[in-house]
């Protein structure tokens, strides 16, 4: 028997009044989750900081986005 892959999504409510700690907390959950997928977690934050941050939401779904939902106070926060 063979064993099913699935992908549990976890949603993340971030608080967009403060710009560096939505920042901090994602390169926190990249390190984490990265780590956990066995990819390159340097590479990746390293990816993420080159530049602002809608550049860095966009850079955390790429790599997690089939793991993790952001979400701001209502919506979806898309890339």
């Amino acid at each position: 028997m063979m064993a099913s892959k699935t992908k549990a999504i976890m949603q993340i409510h971030l608080d967009q009044k403060d710009a560096r700690i939505i920042g901090e907390d994602l390169l926190e959950y990249a390190e984490t989750l990265s780590e956990a997928l066995g990819m390159d977690t340097l590479k990746i934050q390293r990816e993420m900081q080159s530049g602002d941050l809608n550049h860095l939401i966009i850079t955390f779904n790429y790599y997690f986005g089939d793991y993790i939902e952001l979400l701001d106070s209502d919506h979806r926060i898309s890339s």
